[in-house]
């Protein structure tokens, strides 16, 4: 749920501008009819200057009747009536071709929409509303780098939002948790008791701190005010909703890896025990990792756990030649000769609680990056860190598929490969990371090898699909 920060003042004060004249022209479009529209947009888009019997016989409507409407219309300024013809405002009309958009059916209240609702505030009160650089060539761009420019800092700055009113919080809120992230204003307006100028001023500060717009659909043959987050959040917002991992249905069809949460640790520990006693001999195999001898898997087999039998026998060799290389690479272990003896770290690690133990192989795992087969560049502790996050959203979830996992992601694995508000073809959006080969290997590894070694994911296989699902531990660590 969207919660507004009740310390930071909101500093949009619409009395800075003509705002009441912006109300009422709100509240004339909240009350048009189909005909009303089509009188306004024959007068938008035609002859400056004509006389009503030419526009009326233009509409093929009585003059009776269009003397009634343009007397209802005449009220928004967009033109007057002197000697029987109407003559258009030239100033107002650029007014009402950007808010007469609303009424078409595929209009988009995004960014454009914006920049059209901020050109009707003098330059100087905006600069007095939004804290951006007085020396800016473009304000929309500063406002854009400043507030909006990733979903990060748009966010940061919703919590910091206090519009002083506790209706305009809850409405905001309800927008946001709405199943479409889209309220009727007729819904609004009633269950916050609020009159028609009152909500119209309310929506226009909500467009003026880029939180909803208004907009309009036709329902029944009538229009009915809409509201919802400007366009382009609106669309990421939706992304993170389409795109959330579900639950595997049938849960208990999972082929688990490990039984236990902290299996890789444990297994680590029963290995370190044996070769305390019993030192092991060692081959390389055909991808030169060091593998126990015959002699000694059958020590490690009479100890050891196996696999669930529904899982492959090769399976269970990789994980024995994993376990074997965590062991060297967090020098617990040595090589001597061909042989595998402990080393005089390993007393130490034994000593610790299990957690810590895990937590032990995590952050040297991550501390020594560089060693993996992956570019200096992409193998960061910052990387990492982004993967850790893209957790929290399933962090409570049983089983999912990592697949599902993999399309609902949109970590910045790099400064150039966030997600950023940008201008694309003629409108803008949340342009989303699109992950290369590596960064894709980078995200299952860390993922599916490093987390499951450190007891915060168990894993296993759902129809022979790699899956996983967050262990308890796991959750105190990622949220």
């Amino acid at each position: 749920m969207l919660e507004l920060n009740p310390f930071r003042k909101n500093k949009v004060n619409l009395e800075d501008y003509d705002y009441q004249r912006d109300i009422q022209n709100r509240l004339m479009m909240a009350s048009f009819t189909e005909q009303d529209l089509q009188v306004l947009n024959e007068i938008l888009y035609g002859h400056p200057k004509i006389s009503i019997a030419q526009l009326a016989q233009d509409l093929i409507f009585e003059e009776s009747d269009l003397i009634n409407i343009l007397t209802k219309l005449s009220q928004t300024g967009l033109f007057c009536i002197k000697d029987h013809a109407i003559t258009l405002n030239k100033e107002m009309r650029k007014y009402f071709e950007a808010q007469l958009l609303k009424f078409e059916e595929g209009f988009v209240p995004g960014m454009e929409y914006l920049q059209t609702l901020l050109r009707k505030v003098p330059f100087h009160v905006l600069l007095s509303w939004y804290p951006i650089p007085r020396t800016s060539n473009n304000i929309f761009d500063s406002l854009v780098e400043k507030y909006l420019l990733t979903p990060q800092i748009f966010q940061r700055y919703l919590m910091e939002l206090n519009f002083g009113n506790p209706k305009i919080s809850s409405i905001v809120s309800d927008v946001y948790n709405a199943p479409d992230f889209k309220m009727l204003g007729t819904t609004l307006k009633k269950k916050y008791d609020l009159s028609s100028e009152e909500f119209e001023e309310i929506l226009l500060h909500l467009e003026f701190n880029f939180v909803c717009c208004l907009t309009y659909k036709k329902i029944a043959g009538a229009w009915e005010q809409v509201v919802s987050p400007f366009y382009e959040w609106r669309e990421y917002l939706k992304f993170v909703r389409d795109h959330k991992p579900q639950p595997l249905e049938k849960s208990h069809s999972v082929q688990n890896y490990r039984n236990s949460d902290f299996a890789f640790t444990e297994d680590m520990t029963t290995l370190l025990q044996l070769i305390k006693t019993s030192p092991f001999h060692l081959l390389l195999d055909e991808q030169e990792r060091w593998m126990p001898d015959k002699v000694a898997m059958k020590l490690i087999v009479k100890h050891l756990p196996s696999f669930n039998p529904h899982l492959s026998q090769t399976l269970w060799v990789d994980y024995l030649g994993a376990l074997i290389h965590k062991l060297l690479f967090l020098k617990l272990c040595r090589v001597d000769g061909s042989v595998l003896k402990t080393s005089e770290g390993c007393e130490e690690w034994l000593s610790l609680s299990i957690e810590n133990r895990a937590l032990a192989i995590y952050k040297h795992t991550i501390l020594k990056l560089e060693q993996e087969t992956f570019s200096p560049e992409l193998a960061t502790d910052r990387a990492v860190r982004e993967i850790e996050k893209t957790m929290i959203p399933v962090v409570h979830l049983d089983w999912i598929c990592f697949d599902d996992f993999m399309k609902s992601i949109a970590a910045p694995m790099s400064k150039e490969n966030k997600i950023v508000l940008k201008k694309v073809g003629k409108g803008w959006k949340y342009v989303l990371p699109q992950y290369s080969e590596q960064e894709a290997r980078l995200i299952k590894k860390t993922v599916l090898e490093w987390f499951f070694e450190a007891g915060l994911v168990s894993i296993g296989y759902f129809n022979e699909t790699p899956a996983f699902r967050v262990t308890p531990f796991g959750q105190t660590i990622f949220t």
